[in-house]
């Protein structure tokens, strides 16, 4: 049975993490084909570097000079960037009003960037981080409801934040339906022993749910999800 490990990531650097400590985990595993989470339609750019790469991509493009032999493919959705540019101005819309409405919501946001700077990838790949990620989630829905009820509101557009909020919801479901499906397509017809998936990890939980519904209905694979302790702080 084929093997796929997944580790959860951040796209930017920051303090450790980074894309030479990634690169050493990728050392470790050493896969035969890494999955990345880049669409179809900005692979070639991001890797002809006309479009600004990642810290999986910078990690992955020092990865293939050692070991050129790897294959390396896209499973994200491809989404119209116009379409894609509006649904992240307003998502940072709604971060932006979240942060200043809650303070619970400030402070798990400011936290995440905070461990994910000083442990890097295993807080990211610790349940900790998950942990804070499903209560931000809990708190925006919240926090929605509460901006609608609130006399002192009235001025925002409720109806449009609420409408970009659930495109947003629908997006990150379509995206990673399309990733589980391209993985596991691509893994029954090429039979690789040993595969690599970088995610963001706020899919992380999200996707292992999905993952054990595929496995009932497609392909078998061997998933491995990164754990890594830190410190209890």
């Amino acid at each position: 049975m084929s093997t796929v490990v997944l580790i959860a990531t951040g796209h930017k650097e920051n303090g450790l993490c980074n894309s030479q400590e990634l690169l050493k985990i990728i050392e470790q595993i050493r896969p035969d084909v890494i999955f990345e989470e880049v669409s179809p339609g900005k692979f070639e750019a991001v890797y002809a570097g006309t479009r600004q790469a990642s810290l999986e991509v910078k990690a992955i493009k020092e990865y293939l000079q050692k070991y050129p032999e790897t294959f390396h493919f896209p499973v994200d959705l491809d989404i119209e960037e116009a379409t894609e540019k509006e649904i992240k101005k307003e998502l940072d819309g709604i971060h932006f009003i979240c942060k200043h409405y809650c303070a619970e919501y400030h402070y798990l946001d400011g936290l995440i960037r905070y461990w994910s700077e000083k442990y890097g990838f295993p807080f990211l790949n610790n349940d900790r981080c998950s942990e804070i990620i499903s209560r931000k989630k809990v708190l925006e829905t919240q926090i929605l409801d509460a901006l609608r009820k609130d006399d002192n509101q009235k001025s925002v557009d409720h109806d449009t934040l609420n409408l970009a909020y659930k495109q947003w919801i629908d997006q990150i479901d379509e995206r990673e339906n399309e990733m589980l499906t391209n993985i596991y397509c691509y893994m029954k017809s090429k039979k690789h022993r040993r595969a690599l998936f970088l995610v963001g990890a706020a899919h992380k939980k999200l996707l292992m749910a999905k993952i054990s519904q595929y496995d009932i209905n497609e392909t078998k694979l061997n998933w491995i999800f990164i754990y890594f302790e830190i410190p209890n702080n």
